[in-house]
């Protein structure tokens, strides 16, 4: 982080906040406003990235100060989340320069601790920006595609961790202004409810717009919201015979009643959807045992998803009486035509004996294949039999390149385990700044491991500064998972105290009688 920056950047904070008073941090339109008139040294790029992300973290900053200024809460500790915030948008030294220059104008201790200056030097600080900062800018400055790829972004957690909310938030931002392709998916999200409430009058308002523009989906989707009605909106025949006579769609194209009709004609496609929503309650009436019958039929035309399906049922009890045997053959059956997912289940099957006899051999030879299809559990699993020599001629370098390529596509337990091999230098280099990177991968799907993982990250030092407040509060994720081991650290945590976090006995008392833990013996 360059010093001279970090200077220039705290006094200009200082100055609006001294100026205007600290809730201005909360109001970021008024912040950048008043940012840019005290900042006339900053270059234009450094001014922008600045008071763009002050929209982010000013809340925190203003809603901790009184905790920070009277010692109650650790100054670091509050940098730290501001700084998780941010880099869902900026690299870390970037967040970095912009949370400790609020906490030091804002009179915070630990906001004045700088790395060397000597590490990054102005010029190089603000070149080589990320695709994920980039699209912020382009939407902050009102580009409908930027606002739809970030929200793209978000919801399917692409770069950044994957946050509905967030997604809805940049698809709003560009359907206002009239983007088809995030009118459509923001009424998705509104009727599936994801990341919102779900709002079926909030979706079908989406859909019109979509529709008017003529998007075919969204015409037969505003089509069926009318035909189906519920959750903010009542059903209307007639509104939905309107639609269906403007847009020239027949009004059962894509409901239940146009799918009943290709699934009785004999379409597998038909009928697997079919099964599909009765097995869910989506836009019809749950029933396992339509769901089952639909299925079934699909599967004998010979459709592989339907078939893995219907083992699923059989291997849970859903709809029919739990039989594992059968369940293992309709995997093998849907293996057999092609469907990874039932490749991986075979697995599993034959790794625990589950319905057939168990052979590790073949297990992994399962896993493989679905490995080798590009499936992210079975790259895992597959990892798993080369790490521990199940099936296979263990081979640790080997199980890390599985590992790697199941946490390139977000598989929780790949990240968590590509980042224990990285943090112990087991089949690969140790690289422990790269490991706590996995472990916050993982721990934000909630991987227990990973959240474990993370406190000891922080009370050890590895890939960071040591931070005990932080670590109490990783180590208290995965107690609340079940996790005995992390509730005795957190206990501990509290205990006997560390960097950034005083010795609390009442708090290591609350949480040992919570966890039904020994305090004497931790």
């Amino acid at each position: 982080m360059d010093g001279k920056l970090f200077a220039e950047t705290t006094d200009a904070v200082r100055q609006v906040t001294e100026r205007f008073g600290v809730n201005i941090l909360t109001d970021h339109k008024r912040f950048c406003s008043a940012f840019s008139d005290f900042a006339p040294k900053l270059s234009k790029e450094n001014k922008a990235f600045f008071v763009a992300l002050s929209e982010d973290v000013g809340e925190i900053f203003i809603s901790e100060n009184a905790a920070v200024i009277n010692g109650s809460k650790s100054a670091e500790e509050v940098i730290q989340r501001a700084m998780t915030d941010i880099c869902e948008y900026l690299n870390e030294e970037k967040a970095e320069l912009i949370a400790r220059s609020i906490a030091a104008a804002l009179g915070w201790q630990a906001g004045e601790v700088l790395p060397d200056s000597s590490d990054v030097q102005s010029s190089s600080f603000v070149s080589g920006s990320t695709l994920i900062e980039d699209l912020f800018r382009r939407a902050q400055g009102g580009d409908n595609d930027a606002c739809f790829n970030l929200g793209e972004c978000f919801f399917y957690g692409r770069g950044v961790s994957q946050d509905y909310a967030k997604a809805i938030h940049w698809y709003i931002q560009s359907s206002d202004r009239g983007d088809c392709s995030s009118q459509k998916k923001l009424a998705d999200c509104y009727y599936l409810g994801q990341g919102t409430d779900r709002n079926l009058a909030k979706a079908a308002h989406r859909y019109e717009q979509a529709a008017e523009q003529g998007d075919y989906d969204s015409q037969k989707a505003l089509i069926r919201c009318y035909i189906i009605g519920g959750n903010g909106l009542n059903a209307d025949r007639r509104r939905a015979e309107y639609y269906s006579k403007r847009y020239g769609i027949p009004i059962e194209d894509g409901t239940s009643n146009g799918l009943m009709k290709r699934a009785q004609n004999g379409d597998p496609e038909a009928q697997f959807t079919l099964g599909n929503m009765y097995l869910l309650g989506t836009g019809i009436e749950q029933s396992n045992e339509k769901a089952i019958y639909w299925l079934k039929m699909a599967a004998q035309k010979g459709h592989a998803g339907a078939a893995y399906n219907v083992a699923c049922c059989y291997q849970s009890g859903t709809g029919v009486p739990e039989d594992k045997i059968t369940a293992a053959n309709m995997f093998r059956e849907a293996a057999e035509k092609g469907d990874l997912d039932a490749m991986n289940n075979l697995g599993g099957c034959y790794m625990y004996g589950s319905g057939t006899e168990k052979d590790q051999f073949k297990a992994a030879e399962c896993y493989r294949k679905a490995a080798e299809g590009g499936l992210p559990r079975a790259q895992y699993n597959y990892g798993e039999c080369l790490f521990n020599g199940w099936g296979v001629s263990k081979d640790t370098a080997e199980a890390v390149k599985w590992y790697k390529e199941a946490a390139n596509q977000k598989d929780a337990n790949g990240q968590y385990s590509y980042g224990w091999c990285l943090c112990n230098g087991v089949g690969t280099a140790q690289d422990t700044i790269s490991a706590k990177d996995m472990f916050e991968l993982a721990a934000a799907q909630r991987n227990t491991a990973a959240q474990k993982a993370l406190g000891y990250c922080y009370t050890n030092g590895w890939g960071t500064a040591k931070n005990f407040a932080v670590a109490a509060e990783y180590f208290g994720k995965a107690a609340a998972n079940g996790d005995k081991e992390a509730a005795e650290v957190q206990v501990a945590c509290y205990k006997y105290g560390g960097e950034y976090l005083a010795a609390n006995e009442p708090k290591a008392r609350y949480y040992a009688d919570q966890y039904g833990l020994d305090y004497d013996n931790i």
